[in-house]
């Protein structure tokens, strides 16, 4: 499955955290260019975005602050899986969501911010994005 979910690196000093999202290097790594880096929130808990898939695009989330569930499945072999992240233990992660997974992500808090990144920039119609209900 194209997912992979691992602790960013960054900094530390008495001023606080510089953490490194998305670099240079990580998009030459995954072989993905360089899209957009857009903010997402949620309202309110129990709110859902995505429940959709692209056949090209490559996608990075990191959670900012609250707590969400991710829900993944990759669209050729059924392979799920669910995680749950919270900005509460003080660990930023980024989840790196390849072409062909679907993807959804639900709020358990009462507000959810996270950071994200797509190799293709924002459309209101947009031919990449296709409809697959998770949650």
């Amino acid at each position: 499955m194209k997912l992979e979910i691992e602790k960013c690196d960054g900094f530390h000093d008495e001023r606080g955290d510089l953490i490194q999202f998305v670099t240079a290097s990580f998009l030459k790594e995954k072989g993905v260019e360089f899209g957009q880096i857009y903010l997402l929130t949620f309202s309110k808990k129990g709110v859902v975005r995505g429940n959709h898939y692209h056949n090209q695009s490559s996608e990075v989330f990191c959670l900012i602050s609250g707590s969400v569930e991710v829900f993944c499945e990759d669209v050729d072999t059924k392979e799920r899986i669910h995680n749950v992240f919270t900005s509460e233990n003080g660990f930023f992660y980024k989840i790196f969501i390849g072409p062909r997974i679907s993807h959804a992500i639900r709020s358990l808090s009462d507000f959810a911010v996270m950071v994200s990144f797509s190799s293709h920039q924002y459309a209101a119609y947009n031919d990449d994005k296709l409809p697959y209900i998770l949650v």
